[in-house]
């Protein structure tokens, strides 16, 4: 199945790393299921905190 979607999402801490969770209306329109391989791209679209 071939399909793509956008959506803006928070970046949270998970343990050591940072993670992006995927919104459950994206994971139903994609059919995704654990262990599939997803193309991800990241684009900042605002800064957020002290800088």
């Amino acid at each position: 199945m071939s399909g793509k979607e956008a959506f803006v999402r928070y970046i949270r801490k998970t343990g050591t790393s940072l993670g992006v969770n995927i919104p459950l209306e994206v994971i139903k329109v994609l059919g995704l299921k654990e262990n599939d391989i997803v193309r991800v791209t990241i684009e900042r679209i605002k800064k957020h905190g002290k800088n």
